[in-house]
């Protein structure tokens, strides 16, 4: 049963499996991090589901008090770089992007997931009319709704996060654009003290320069992703959904293209910090 675990017994998880085997423990948010990572990890690694970012977080700090060695967490950036978040430990690793979902869609998978879902003719179509890629043109739309997250962080706003999340219900499924002022009007009408006059004032505060591929999150970009590939960019079957997405994304997602990411970097100067301990697969050149 998920939902059961807090730092501690992370902890305790980990100094049970060092009573059978002393190699590297890597902490990560969720079991679509461990599908990813159990690919790229080498065979002296083990894999701790740490159920949410706080726990991994919490879990590091508690090792690093203990002198656990050889444990090392990773997490999804989320808007902590944007925000000047620090996590407090070297033995945290944070993603190039907002989430690992974002990572993956900044990638040649892209492509791949586009080639196996949507249809040629189509994605030609479309990207004449928009006038650039698919991957410019699904981070435009991802960027109305993480615009709005990081505002309402950043301000300490508070809208209505169940209505942002249901992505769908601002989107035409039939041009795949989105509906940017009913976005603003619905998530703001849950806050009675702000509203949508100050969520706006918020929204046009946010730094003009950040990294967009910092402030859109994975979750929405996939979602937007199957309601493109219903119609605009091909027409992917309904059966299909966003699981099955994701996991075309980690999938493609390959060895080379890890190599060439911060996180793979961060992760191969942790090693060498904490040698003996090994976490990722190395190449045999």
């Amino acid at each position: 049963m998920r939902g059961h675990k807090n730092p501690g017994t992370l902890e305790a998880e980990i100094r049970m499996l060092r009573t059978q085997r002393h190699w590297a423990v890597l902490v990560v948010e969720g079991p679509n991090d461990g599908r990813f990572w159990s690919r790229r990890t080498g065979e002296q690694c083990e894999l701790v589901d740490g159920e949410g970012k706080p726990n991994v977080i919490g879990c590091v700090r508690r090792a690093d008090k203990a002198a656990l060695s050889g444990v090392v967490g990773v997490v999804d950036s989320d808007y902590d770089r944007l925000m000047g978040v620090a996590w407090g430990s070297m033995n945290l690793v944070g993603t190039d992007a907002h989430d690992l979902e974002c990572v993956l869609c900044r990638s040649s998978a892209l492509e791949a997931v586009l080639a196996e879902y949507g249809e040629e003719q189509a994605i030609r179509e479309f990207e004449g009319r928009e006038g650039g890629s698919v991957r410019c043109a699904l981070l435009r739309r991802a960027l109305a709704f993480g615009r709005i997250r990081w505002a309402a962080l950043r301000c300490g706003l508070e809208v209505d996060s169940d209505a942002l999340d249901k992505v769908a219900r601002f989107v035409r499924e039939d041009d795949w654009t989105v509906d940017e002022r009913e976005l603003i009007r619905v998530v703001a009408s849950g806050d009675s003290r702000n509203g949508e006059r100050r969520l706006t004032e918020c929204l046009d505060e946010l730094p003009a320069d950040a990294d967009p591929w910092h402030v859109v999150q994975g979750h929405d970009l996939i979602v937007l992703l199957r309601i493109g590939l219903r119609r605009a960019l091909g027409s992917m079957s309904p059966t299909r959904g966003t699981q099955d997405i994701a996991r075309a994304l980690r999938l493609a997602f390959s060895p080379d293209q890890l190599r060439a990411s911060g996180l793979y970097r961060d992760l191969r100067a942790w090693e060498r910090r904490n040698s003996p301990y090994r976490v990722l697969v190395h190449s045999s050149s």
